[in-house]
């Protein structure tokens, strides 16, 4: 009985597998940037939450193509900001009221030898104080 329920094309004709359902949300309780974005970690609870991502910024060219297949299409996101190097961001196109990076944490561990501030990956926090100082979102998460 069951088979015949899901091969019964009047019961499945209500999907359109051809084109993904267009999940947006036409109200958002906040707006956040996505520094540091690799595949996505932040993003999922935020948007989770009421949260609307209007850009994000990655350097890794692997991390970047799951991020926008993951996220971005013609049907949904389409919108989205791709912010590029965090070092050349300086102010936002708009307004956010959140700011969330992953910051990377090689410099700081055993893995990236502790070289800290000494790592070029290491003085990324201050660019991404620098983001925070110039933007002034309501709050930040790193």
């Amino acid at each position: 009985m069951s088979s015949q329920i899901i091969n019964s094309p009047t019961k499945l004709s209500f999907f359109n597998l051809e084109k993904p359902i267009n999940l947006q949300i036409s109200e958002y309780r906040f707006t956040f940037i996505d520094l540091f974005a690799g595949i996505g970690g932040f993003r999922i609870p935020l948007e989770k939450l009421g949260g609307k991502c209007l850009g994000y910024s990655e350097i890794d060219s692997d991390a970047i193509k799951v991020y926008q297949q993951n996220f971005l299409n013609q049907y949904i996101n389409n919108d989205e900001k791709y912010l590029e190097d965090i070092t050349k961001i300086s102010e936002l196109p708009w307004q956010v009221n959140l700011i969330v990076g992953g910051v990377p944490c090689q410099p700081w561990s055993v893995a990236g030898k502790l070289r800290g501030f000494d790592d070029s990956r290491g003085k990324l926090w201050f660019d991404a104080i620098r983001i925070v100082e110039k933007n002034q979102p309501e709050a930040f998460i790193f």
